[in-house]
């Protein structure tokens, strides 16, 4: 009896799974259905959403003629601090690394994306909502180093945004941003070290007048002491002091003795030193002739770029997404596929109830048998 049970079993399921492909071609419509409602949702869907264009740009280090008037900023000071030599691809570097750290700087993305006309025309007036919003646009600014062992490294800039030409505006805007913020920032160190250099010459300068103000000061102070000596004591020519084969020696290193000059010498020497110009130095002429070298620099206007544009910011010419066709075929197999789930769950509800119904009734065939 078992055995027999188990064939009818075996059988009844071979007879299920043709059951249910005849069930499936039956529902066919019921189907289709569901297919066309997912291709449907998804065409809309497509059609709706937010789409995504990308411009990418390749930066490199600054040629030598981009960088030229900053280089002979540089050159002109170094021919007054020492005739130094500049070497054109270390400033090239110093100012490409200065133009990549401050736009991998977040605050600075923060800050210009903040500003940008983009950001303002998608404002909704919730801060939390536009919080948000700026934190998205920050992510869709992008920096990728170059690669080690490539023969022209590039630095890869990328912004996202919802239509070509606003990518491609936004990327631009961000790297002229960029240059001169990053610009600001060199010749800000440049000019601290140009000021330093006046300030040590003005200095020495100073030193040089105040030394020789102060010596002419108190010469003219001696003498005039010495000349109311004089006057005092009668003394209107030279009184010798002392003699050395048959020479007369004035003792004029002592101050204390410059009286015996006399009258008439005195006033000669001190109004020779209150009308004569001073007598500078050599040194103080050269120190002069550098200041005016340097004092110009101070006004110099440079503009440099600090990169070289290997390739534009782009006018993407295809979008990120969305991939219209792409998401109505997933639309179209999704609304299959819950179709047939849709089918199978009648199926299985359809098969469950004439499983219980043919069970009950061999039960009543068997206690209808046994009663026999």
């Amino acid at each position: 009896m078992s055995e027999l049970h188990a064939r009818s079993t075996q059988h009844n399921g071979q007879l299920d799974l043709v059951q249910l492909l005849r069930r499936f071609w039956e529902k066919r419509a019921l189907f289709l259905r569901f297919f066309f409602a997912g291709v449907v949702l998804a065409t809309i869907y497509a059609l709706v959403a937010k789409e995504q264009w990308t411009s990418v740009a390749y930066v490199s280090a600054p040629r030598v003629e981009q960088i030229s008037a900053y280089l002979d900023q540089r050159r002109a000071m170094a021919r007054v601090t020492g005739n130094q030599t500049i070497d054109t691809h270390a400033l090239s570097s110093l100012l490409f690394s200065a133009f990549v750290t401050q736009a991998a700087i977040s605050r600075n993305q923060w800050a210009y994306l903040s500003e940008s006309d983009y950001y303002k025309q998608q404002l909704t007036g919730d801060q939390r909502a536009d919080r948000l919003l700026l934190l998205e646009l920050v992510d869709q600014l992008k920096i990728k180093a170059p690669e080690h062992d490539v023969i022209a490294p590039y630095y890869r800039f990328s912004f996202s945004a919802t239509s070509a030409e606003q990518a491609q505006e936004v990327l631009n805007g961000y790297l002229d941003w960029v240059n001169a913020l990053a610009f600001e920032q060199v010749d800000k160190e440049f000019n601290d070290q140009l000021n330093a250099q006046i300030l040590s010459r003005q200095t020495d300068l100073h030193n040089i007048e105040f030394k020789l103000m102060t010596d002419r000061q108190h010469s003219i102070e001696n003498l005039e002491a010495a000349l109311h000596t004089a006057k005092l004591a009668g003394i209107k020519d030279y009184i010798v002091a002392r003699q050395t084969e048959g020479a007369t020696v004035i003792e004029l290193s002592d101050s204390k003795r410059l009286f015996m000059l006399g009258e008439k010498y005195l006033s000669a020497e001190l109004e020779t030193w209150a009308r004569s110009p001073i007598i500078y130095p050599p040194n103080y002429f050269e120190i002069k002739r550098e200041l005016e070298q340097l004092e110009p620099l101070r006004h110099y206007k440079v503009n440099s770029l600090l990169y070289f544009t290997q390739r534009p910011p782009t006018l993407p010419l295809k979008r990120d997404k969305p991939m219209r066709a792409l998401i109505v075929i997933l639309g179209g197999l999704s609304g299959g596929m819950l179709g047939i789930l849709w089918l199978l769950g009648q199926e299985i509800f359809r098969k469950q109830d004439l499983t219980v119904v043919t069970n009950f009734r061999q039960e009543n065939k068997l206690l209808e048998v046994n009663r026999q």
